[in-house]
């Protein structure tokens, strides 16, 4: 089975590679960290970010942030 999007899928030709790329999980923990990098004190509310981000699904911030504090990148506090 081919992974989505892949160029062997039947579905490849319809998505638009850019329009993918922008949503990708990857892409928002992108922009995400800079986010995180321009707070100020390092501090970053995570409802400001998710209106920032304009992220339709909330759990996809705390997806990023879960992997990030796993690592030892971030922390929470309160």
């Amino acid at each position: 089975m081919d992974p989505e999007g892949s160029p062997h899928s039947p579905d490849a030709d319809q998505i638009p590679k850019y329009q993918r790329s922008l949503r990708s999980l990857h892409m928002l923990a992108t922009r995400f960290v800079r986010l995180l990098q321009e707070a100020e004190g390092g501090l970053l509310d995570l409802k400001d970010a998710v209106r920032v981000l304009a992220v339709r699904q909330k759990r996809r911030i705390y997806d990023i942030t879960n992997v990030l504090e796993g690592v030892g990148l971030i922390s929470s506090y309160g």
